[in-house]
């Protein structure tokens, strides 16, 4: 059963109120303070092993619920909901150990810093180096679109759609001939494919101020996110369902939208 506009708010006030679960946050920044490469200095206080974990997800839950009520509730004041969640992210992550899914994390906190309207804790969290070499395609493009790198945002998914390998025939081809290549790895592929057509809408969008554009795109990424969380990918709700939020909220910051015509 779905949520209520005032559920959803109550249950977000709670959670982010200070001091929830036994001062969680307030010890992951603390720990953020003094660790560097996951590693803690002599003599540092003890936290509980279980901390960068508790951390992720809290936030997650945070930024879920915070996702769910900013769709029902486009007015809703959500810049603490959302700040609270980078902060978290941002205490298990920032000067951690390097792990395969940090990339995810450091974009996951990216947008929510964006969406809380402070853009330049949302920059620093932007993964650099080593890091943004091992994104997913729809990371990448997320990363992008924050640095409103917009050329190469273009050139990353032109590429993508126009590669034969992500082809509707070439996904028939493979799930009949390769063996290792299942059902689920062709919904990734579809479900990516549709991410990028819905960024090039986006793209469009922004060069011509066509507000159908947006709409198509959002509904792209809209069905795109259902597909996902109907096979259980995870990853691929997640970056949709972030897509979505942050496609919104920058086209309503957009000169199309802020200056009077």
């Amino acid at each position: 059963m779905a949520e209520s506009v005032e559920r959803l708010t109550e249950r977000l006030g709670g959670a982010t109120q200070p001091g929830f679960r036994g001062r969680l946050l307030d010890k992951g920044l603390a720990r953020g303070m003094i660790w560097r490469d996951g590693v803690m200095p002599p003599g540092a206080p003890a936290f509980p092993d279980s901390l960068t974990e508790d951390l992720l997800d809290y936030a997650h839950t945070v930024m879920n619920m915070a996702l769910r009520l900013r769709s029902k509730d486009s007015e809703a004041n959500l810049e603490r909901p959302f700040l609270v969640a980078g902060e978290a992210i941002e205490a298990a992550v920032h000067r951690g150990a390097d792990g395969h899914e940090g990339g995810f994390h450091r974009v996951s906190a990216a947008v929510a810093f964006h969406l809380a309207r402070c853009s330049a804790r949302a920059y620093s969290m932007l993964p650099t180096g080593a890091g943004a070499t091992n994104l997913a395609p729809t990371e990448s493009a997320l990363v992008r679109l924050l640095r409103r790198k917009l050329d190469e945002l273009h050139q990353l998914y032109a590429s993508w759609l126009l590669d034969v390998e992500h082809s509707d025939d070439r996904i028939a081809e493979r799930l009949r001939k390769d063996k290792d290549f299942d059902a689920a790895d062709a919904c990734g592929e579809v479900i990516v494919s549709a991410f990028m057509r819905a960024l090039a809408l986006f793209d469009h969008a922004i060069t011509t101020g066509e507000g159908e554009s947006v709409a198509a795109a959002k509904e792209l990424l809209q069905r795109a996110a259902a597909t996902a969380g109907d096979v259980h990918a995870v990853s691929h709700w997640w970056t949709t369902t972030l897509a979505l939020h942050l496609l919104d909220e920058l086209w309503g910051l957009s000169l199309h939208q802020q200056v009077p015509l």
